[in-house]
């Protein structure tokens, strides 16, 4: 259940003495975004003693026309409202010629806003409202995509200056949430579309998991929690073996130690192998070269020799 009690305590275990800092919430008008900036209010530094201090971004793509306008009205009209700082990125069409892959432009383009807006402001971190169903579609496209554990365990609640706190409610909760406290927000009709994977999986398959497993997402959840458990102590693992391994180390790249690697489990050998770039039927192939071997990935070029693999950068 999503309330103001269950918001403060999964927002203070993402960070040492967290109502000391500085936000900037990323919102774009929909019911995950509101319902974040309605909570944030509530904390605020002109409401508590000890509050939350944060402004507000918003991205305008110009997409889908009158709509794209009405979501931005809706969170300027908020910031107004409640005297808080707004940031607007206004999208032109010189800039949308730069598109390739869409998700991938629009992620890169916002991204680089709040992060240059942090700077400017001087804040301490971006906050999105990535919630539990989100997790449970990019476990499932990280699934379609053969990924390791790291993939699995999902999306990072406080990484690179990013805080993510409504990662333990779904989007059920939120919805609720919004009714009780008459949240208004904005329904961006383009996600009932099934043009991209993760569509699909929110439209078609979580309500079919979810019609015959009635508490898949709660279970789900603790499962998840479980795994990103596990991961960080494997990510430690791997990192601890990778500086065993490391013999030498420069600007055109490094050199590891061959005997002591391939004598570690083989779970670990993929992941520092992984770690280069490498990935599959690659990192088998490497894993039986013979000495002299040369093989490249998008990052690194290595040189398979008796006792060592030579690391260049690309």
């Amino acid at each position: 259940m999503l309330d103001f009690n269950n918001f403060k305590e999964n927002l203070e275990v993402l960070g040492e003495d967290i109502f000391s800092k500085k936000f900037l919430l990323a919102v774009s008008g929909g019911a995950d975004s509101m319902v974040l900036s309605h909570l944030f209010r509530f904390f605020d530094s002109a409401q508590n003693d000890k509050g939350l201090e944060f402004q507000v971004a918003h991205v305008n793509y110009h997409f889908r026309g009158e709509d794209s306008n009405l979501d931005q009205k809706i969170v300027e009209d908020f910031c107004k409202k409640n005297d808080i700082k707004f940031h607007l990125k206004d999208v032109s069409e010189e800039e949308k010629t730069q598109m390739k892959s869409l998700q991938n432009w629009a992620r890169e383009l916002r991204y680089d806003f709040f992060f240059k807006i942090l700077e400017q402001e001087n804040l301490d971190y971006i906050v999105t409202a990535h919630h539990l169903n989100d997790e449970l579609e990019t476990f499932f496209i990280n699934l379609s995509r053969g990924s390791g554990i790291k993939g699995l365990s999902g999306i990072p609640k406080n990484e690179n200056s990013i805080l993510r706190p409504l990662l333990k409610f779904t989007k059920a909760e939120i919805y609720a949430f919004a009714e009780e406290n008459h949240i208004d927000f904005r329904e961006d009709k383009s996600n009932e579309k099934n043009d991209y994977l993760r569509n699909k999986i929110r439209n078609q398959l979580t309500p079919k998991i979810v019609e015959i497993f009635p508490n898949f997402l709660e279970q789900f959840g603790e499962s998840l929690s479980y795994l990103s458990s596990v991961n960080d102590f494997y990510q430690n693992e791997i990192e601890k073996t990778f500086q065993e391994i490391l013999m030498e180390e420069n600007e055109e790249g490094f050199t590891l130690n061959k005997e002591i690697l391939f004598r570690k489990p083989k779970v670990l050998i993929i992941e520092i192998i992984r770690k280069l770039g490498f990935t599959g039927i690659e990192i088998e192939k490497i894993m039986n070269a013979e000495n002299g071997k040369f093989f490249r990935s998008s990052t690194y070029e290595i040189s398979i020799k008796k006792k060592e693999i030579i690391c260049k950068k690309r």
